[in-house]
């Protein structure tokens, strides 16, 4: 009886007992992550501890050997050879990648200049996938620019025996193509021209594949629609037709909820309540509570699109802010119009602010005032970064600038202008970028809120610096904030590891207590900094020290996505 037991225990023991966890070893020029990815093996990031470390099943191990070797060819490795060992536990593949295939010659013949979409030089490893996309790209580049028949010849000729790879591409353009018909298709509770108002092509307009995604990015803004499908169908006489079908979002009501952190707010919790597609249309209304360590704010919106890619809308919320000399709260509410013309966006606003100073620390530099403002805003932005989070390429501009005039129903007159503008390149293996932003502040008569003022320090500006922890003092040596500020920065991004990137850094500022900074006392700063990519960005840590008394002043930041 005690045999038949002690079987039955270790047959159920093996039944329980893990699959071998899954290890590469001697892999240079691939990584390990990379090699979990082609075998569709999820890898977990280090923060997340709950998700299982890859196995492999004994049976898959000749399956996985093989497809390995498949995608070792497929990155140029021809001649990579592949074996394994196994314990209990684990299975370790043992890859010696040898020689790879280079690129000898390359070659191409085109109207348009198709070098940049190329992503190989001579001497460079051959990379089969980056082939494929060369093509896609090549041809993306002819359908911008109003091509939609394009004939690509593209071969790539490899000699495993001599390691050489010799690429040629050439392309036939025909003639230019133009938009012919629209068709929108309604949805039950989205009519027709409201859909039609989101697409950037109309009939008779040149072609443009760039139109047609971004009029996929303007659909897709919108939550209350949850598939869009535009269908491009090319006539003999060089038009393509268009056809638009969107899905509504069957659950339009959404309930969101949310907690971070990071080094100027601290920790961060969010509620909110949404009505994606309120009365049909796509008007949206919700209301939403974000709670930090410095700052809580709760807010009702609403926003209802026009045609013609124009938008009306609401805000109306309270907020109540500590700015370490002094608190401010304010119930505010602003009304706006908006224009989307991408990558422009223009928005005209009245803006009401009813705000109270208390808890200052000097009455004298800082008022404990009660005051009401009624001003009008116009803003302006300009963005092409190809993503927000994690830009490789494209640059911004954004503007803005409000203002009032003294009376009855405003106390104050005076204006305030903020602009800044980023540009981001990649060259060679690094990515470059350079930001500026400069604001500047002017009372004529009444007074304004101490917050309107600019305070400088934190991730988003000088980062040798706490959050709104640079500049003038009081007393008891405090920042006051400025009238004016400049600020200049520059970073050269770079990979350090598989997910693991670099940073370097400079920050400079200039404030003052007029309407233009001033420049005979400068902050400048240095830093360093990592990144580590995950899905929702990349998560950051930067080390700023100010260059005239860097063991005195420095700071530590942490973040998620790139500041610019």
């Amino acid at each position: 009886m005690k045999k038949k037991l002690l079987a039955f225990f270790l047959f159920c023991t093996l039944l329980l007992a893990d699959a071998p966890l899954l290890f590469f070893s001697k892999n240079k020029e691939i990584s390990s992550r990379e090699l979990y990815d082609a075998l569709e093996l999820h890898k977990p990031h280090f923060f997340e501890f709950y998700v299982d470390e890859p196995t492999l099943e004994l049976k898959d191990i000749e399956l996985t050997m093989q497809a390995l070797k498949d995608y070792y060819k497929s990155k140029g490795f021809y001649h990579a050879a592949i074996s394994y060992v196994s314990d209990d536990n684990s299975i370790t593949f043992l890859i010696k990648e040898n020689e790879p295939i280079l690129i000898r010659s390359l070659t191409y013949i085109a109207g348009l200049d198709i070098s940049k979409k190329i992503p190989f030089k001579e001497g460079d490893i051959f990379d089969a996938n980056k082939f494929v996309q060369s093509k896609n790209d090549i041809k993306l580049l002819y359908a911008n620019s109003s091509y939609c028949r394009v004939e690509l010849d593209a071969k790539a000729w490899i000699d495993i025996e001599q390691n050489s790879a010799y690429l040629a591409y050439e392309v036939l353009q025909n003639e230019k193509c133009y938009f012919g018909k629209i068709d929108v298709k309604p949805s039950t509770s989205i009519d027709s021209k409201t859909l039609e108002s989101f697409l950037y092509m109309q009939e008779g307009e040149l072609f443009s594949a760039k139109k047609i995604a971004d009029s996929y990015g303007n659909l897709y803004g919108y939550e209350g629609i949850s598939k869009a499908i535009i269908s491009t169908s090319i006539k003999k006489n060089n038009t393509v037709d268009i056809v638009l079908t969107a899905i509504e979002n069957e659950k339009p009501i959404r309930f969101k909820a949310g907690a971070g952190a990071s080094s100027d707010e601290g920790v961060m919790f969010l509620l909110g309540l949404k009505h994606r597609n309120f009365l049909g249309n796509l008007k949206t209304i919700g209301i939403e509570t974000r709670v930090t360590q410095i700052k809580q704010t709760i807010k009702a919106n609403f926003d209802m699109p026009l045609l013609n890619k124009n938008f009306t809308g609401s805000e109306i919320g309270y907020e109540n802010e500590d700015f370490l000399t002094f608190k401010e709260s304010r119930v505010f509410a602003d009304f706006y119009l908006l224009q989307k013309r991408v990558p422009h966006a223009f928005k005209e606003s009245l803006f009401f602010d009813k705000s109270k100073t208390y808890d200052s620390d000097d009455t004298a530099l800082t008022p404990e005032y009660s005051l009401f403002l009624i001003s009008p805003k116009l803003e302006w932005s300009y963005d092409t970064r190809d993503k927000i989070l994690d830009p490789t390429n494209g640059y911004f501009i954004n503007s803005q600038i409000m203002g009032s005039i003294k009376s009855d129903i405003s106390d104050a007159t005076y204006y305030r202008f903020k602009a800044a503008g980023g540009y981001i390149i990649p060259v060679d293996d690094y990515i470059v970028g350079l930001r500026a932003a400069f604001a500047t502040l002017d009372v004529k008569d009444g007074f304004v809120p101490a917050s309107y003022h600019f305070f400088a320090g934190g991730m988003h500006s000088n980062r040798a610096y706490g959050y709104r922890k640079l500049g003038p003092t009081d007393s008891r040596n405090n920042p006051m904030g400025s009238d004016s500020i400049l600020e200049a920065t520059a970073e050269i991004r770079f990979d350090i590891y598989g997910d693991l990137r670099g940073v370097v850094f400079s920050d400079n500022t200039y404030l003052g207590n007029e309407s233009m900074p001033s420049y005979d006392n400068g902050y400048y700063s240095a830093g360093v900094g990592l990144r580590y990519k995950t899905p929702i960005g990349p998560i950051a840590i930067d080390v700023g020290f100010d260059i005239q008394n860097p063991t005195k002043q420095y700071a530590i930041h942490f973040h998620i996505g790139e500041l610019f």
